[in-house]
């Protein structure tokens, strides 16, 4: 919530009216308000019920279990996870490549045959993508979806079918976002089978995120896109005490998201190594003893299966230890950015809230002895 200094233009006061319809229809929808005839709107026992436990881990799954049972939606979409990628299990990839990200100056693309070369190379790029992280082979055909997404360039007019023909500098952005949004749809819907649009999937994903059983980031290391992959598996039943149940479907089948309630040092340690084997993995390709707390999330995130709120929970209860001195490391955590991460293009990354504090930067001394 803020305080709004000045007043907001059209298109600001279009767009959060926009959202509070929604948010009011959805509330509508799962029976937390009611609307009378008088268009006057009202918490009914289960919207109460559900606001007295905001700020808490109830309020969260108590949310998820309403709009479960009414769409299951989240099951829908981890189910086809888990189909989509057998090789590294549940993992979607989203790969978006701006042409500066394949080694092409903006100043150099003026003619259809640049943008050619441009969507060439990418085709190549996502060819070995797919290989990479999905272990498919060139079972689609991504040149024939290139000529496909040119006849719509060339249709709408946005730029020249002549190749030696300059299209218009203002539209440069309008055509790397076709190119963006024509890709993505082809992973979500050609690859991954998905029935869902696009911006429906990047809203359940959303909140599949902010309920701890999906991970979703623009900002893993080494990668150009998104990625996506589930915290939670479904199965019948689960004896890792990690997994903590939050739905079960008619047929049986339960949704377990990956909690681990550690606390002690002893419960600790798988986190604890990840946590080290990924800080040195992250050092050794930097300068730095310091490293972007938010990259290393990512790393610990994707290779425990855990979500960036159980990141924080865990990474809290072990820089407690390590204030009492009680690890065999030592970490240290500051606000600070790293020097390139003051660039527009990592405002993405949020830090993390340790002790109270949002940090950034991280570094760890594995050096120390444990008392």
């Amino acid at each position: 919530m803020t305080i709004e200094t000045e007043g907001l233009t059209p298109t600001q006061e279009s767009r959060y009216r926009y959202t509070f319809g929604q948010v009011i229809e959805d509330s509508k929808s799962y029976g937390l308000i009611s609307e009378n005839k008088m268009k006057s709107l009202t918490l009914t026992p289960k919207g109460e019920s559900l606001l007295q436990a905001y700020g808490t881990d109830n309020f969260n799954i108590e949310l998820f279990r309403l709009m479960e049972s009414k769409s299951n939606a989240f099951r829908y979409i981890i189910e086809r996870m888990y189909k989509a990628n057998i090789k590294q299990p549940g993992l979607l990839i989203f790969p978006i490549y701006s042409p500066n990200q394949l080694q092409f100056e903006r100043s150099t693309i003026q003619t259809t045959s640049d943008i050619r070369e441009y969507a060439d190379k990418l085709v190549r790029q996502l060819d070995s993508d797919i290989n990479k992280y999905l272990g498919q082979d060139k079972s689609h055909d991504l040149e024939a979806l290139n000529e496909t997404l040119f006849h719509q360039l060339f249709s709408s007019g946005i730029i020249p079918e002549k190749d030696s023909e300059k299209f218009l500098s203002q539209k440069y952005n309008a055509i790397v976002s076709r190119f963006r949004k024509f890709w993505l749809n082809f992973f979500l819907k050609e690859i991954y089978e998905y029935e869902l649009s696009l911006s429906a999937f990047d809203i359940w994903i959303y909140r599949g995120k902010q309920i701890g059983i999906i991970q979703a980031t623009e900002s893993y290391p080494n990668f150009h896109g998104r990625i996506v992959y589930p915290t939670s598996v479904l199965v019948t039943q689960t004896n890792d005490i990690d997994f903590k149940q939050l739905y079960e479907y008619p047929d049986g089948i339960r949704l377990y998201a990956n909690h681990p309630e550690a606390e002690d040092k002893t419960e600790l340690e798988p986190f604890v190594d990840s946590l080290v084997k990924w800080y040195l993995s992250l050092r050794r390709a930097t300068r730095y003893y310091f490293i972007s707390l938010a990259s290393l999330r990512e790393l610990v995130c994707y290779n425990l299966r855990i979500s960036e709120m159980v990141f924080a929970k865990l990474l809290n209860r072990t820089y407690q230890l390590n204030m009492a001195g009680t690890l065999k490391i030592r970490i240290s955590l500051e606000v600070d950015k790293l020097p390139e991460e003051t660039k527009a293009v990592y405002q993405k990354q949020d830090p993390v809230m340790i002790d109270g504090k949002f940090r950034n930067i991280i570094a760890i001394d594995v050096t120390k002895g444990e008392k």
